[in-house]
């Protein structure tokens, strides 16, 4: 029993130093900074932080979310991502495990695309991108495991369909309604989920973008034909089907269909 709670442990440690690492991919993408290349610095003092105040969620506390240097206010965005991935690299391990009975490389593999899928959702809240840095490298990574497995027949045509149809909608609404980046995760999300899984998500994403919408219009904070990023309700629809989604598309199927 101590030896699952210290791997849980372990696991979610390892989310938040992930997810430290996420938010510079972030922050340094967006700003035509190469994230892999030179010490973390404040954004607005630009002065390099110190390796112990660079401690995911501690140093945060410790600094009571403020620059050691010039005392700016440090967003709320680091401390969250952190605590997100943390959670849920234990959920993907738990779930791969003991949900579909995966272990192995396979874990590894569903570790890799939950952490890409975090690092778009954040980029299209904060700046409106989905970096063809990590899409383009996550699509050779699901490529590379969907011919290894031998499912990449069908996980193309789900990724082209997936495709066609954003690009209507692009054509529909002149550019209004969707962007390329749209266009490329939804192709991403093909590959990775095949059918039903893809039909699944898409259906999320959609319900759940425009129930924010109408809040976010009720609420005052959006105006009646503003745009909303759709990544972030894309990227969670992924990782939720393909979790649950064929438990979801056996109930919709045996419950509401037969």
């Amino acid at each position: 029993m101590m030896s699952v709670w210290l791997s849980g442990f372990l696991f979610f440690l390892l989310g938040l130093c992930v997810g430290s690492f996420l938010n510079v991919v972030v922050y340094r993408l967006n700003h035509g900074f190469s994230p892999l290349k030179g010490r973390s610095f404040c954004p607005k003092c630009k002065k390099k932080i110190l390796w112990y105040d660079n401690l995911p969620l501690l140093s945060f506390v410790i600094l009571r979310g403020r620059c050691r240097f010039c005392h700016s206010p440090i967003s709320w965005q680091y401390p969250l991502v952190e605590l997100a991935t943390g959670v849920l690299t234990l959920l993907t391990v738990y779930l791969s495990l003991f949900t579909l009975k995966t272990t192995g490389l396979a874990v590894v593999y569903h570790l890799l695309v939950t952490y890409a899928l975090i690092t778009l959702f954040v980029s299209d809240l904060l700046y409106q991108t989905l970096p063809d840095e990590i899409i383009y490298p996550t699509l050779g990574l699901i490529f590379a495991w969907t011919l290894f497995r031998g499912d990449l027949l069908m996980a193309l045509l789900a990724a082209v369909t997936a495709a066609a149809f954003f690009i209507l909608l692009i054509v529909v609404t002149r550019g209004k309604g969707m962007g390329w980046g749209d266009v490329k995760l939804v192709g991403l999300m093909g590959l990775f989920l095949g059918f039903p899984g893809l039909v699944i998500a898409l259906i999320l994403a959609f319900l759940t973008g425009a129930t924010t919408g109408v809040i976010l219009v009720l609420l005052r904070k959006k105006r009646l034909g503003d745009q909303i990023s759709f990544g972030p309700f894309l990227t969670s629809a992924t990782w939720i089907s393909f979790f649950w989604g064929q438990k979801i598309w056996q109930f919709y199927v045996e419950k509401l269909i037969l």
